[in-house]
């Protein structure tokens, strides 16, 4: 079970806002790179955008809420982290996003940028890795909430902590 926690964006990158009546999951422009990565998400779907930054991008993917592949927090760890994977075909994009939990302040203000994520790219058949790209730890925004988890048990899927899996809600 997801606890209720508060929401927290760490960054606040205007160059990589979601559309209109979108929520931000995740968004960071790429290490070395123009290129940014976007995850958006409104009442129905998942959002997946890479490309340059104030263009359209290069890739759109999109999925229901039902059907994206969604993995909440685990809620142990010296990080907080989600992740959410698309498939195009062949391919999956997982994109992963979340920030370093710090214990105390000298440990907080010893680390100048908290946020970190990226996209893995992998074969769907095999699950070859084809590339993984990291963002830029200081442009990551990343807006931890349990809205995802809500939707999909709104939508009658329950997560299963032992299987790492969604499945129905049992009556």
């Amino acid at each position: 079970m997801k606890l209720a926690v508060p929401f927290i964006v760490v960054a606040n990158t205007a160059w990589a806002a979601c559309d209109a009546g979108e929520q931000t999951f995740m968004s960071c422009r790429i290490e070395d790179s123009a290129n940014v990565l976007r995850v958006c998400f409104d009442t129905n779907d998942v959002h997946y955008r890479f490309g340059p930054a104030k263009q359209a991008p290069d890739l759109a993917l999109s999925q229901s809420i039902t059907d994206v592949a969604y993995v909440p927090w685990p809620g142990v760890g010296q990080a907080i982290w989600e992740e959410v994977a698309f498939r195009n075909g062949a391919y999956r994009y997982t994109v992963w996003a979340g920030f370093d939990r710090m214990f105390d302040e000298a440990e907080y203000n010893a680390t100048p940028h908290h946020g970190f994520g990226g996209v893995r790219v992998t074969t769907v058949a095999d699950n070859v890795e084809v590339v993984t790209l990291e963002c830029e730890r200081a442009t990551v925004e990343f807006a931890w909430d349990d809205i995802l988890y809500r939707a999909k048990n709104a939508r009658g899927l329950v997560w299963d902590d032992r299987t790492r899996t969604w499945g129905p809600l049992a009556q």
